[in-house]
């Protein structure tokens, strides 16, 4: 059995015990669609940053170009 039929038989399960809560939250597991949080940002020369205060630092440079001005404060 692959994973799919295996997820297919847990619902089946479900609804045959009347679990419609439990029924519910496979489907919906089995059809929501996830978004990962992206942790890494690439700098001017294509270099992955992946520590925070290089990568904020990096969205401060790019909002700052962006928008034509220099922004305050540390970010």
């Amino acid at each position: 059995m692959n994973w799919i039929e295996e997820q297919c038989q847990n619902i089946d399960d479900s609804m045959k015990k009347n679990n419609s809560k439990k029924t519910y939250q496979l489907v919906k597991d089995l059809t929501s669609t996830k978004q990962r949080r992206t942790t890494t940002i690439q700098d001017k020369d294509g270099k992955c940053l992946t520590e925070e205060q290089d990568i904020l630092k990096r969205w401060s440079e790019y909002c700052s170009e962006l928008y034509n001005y220099r922004a305050t404060g540390d970010p």
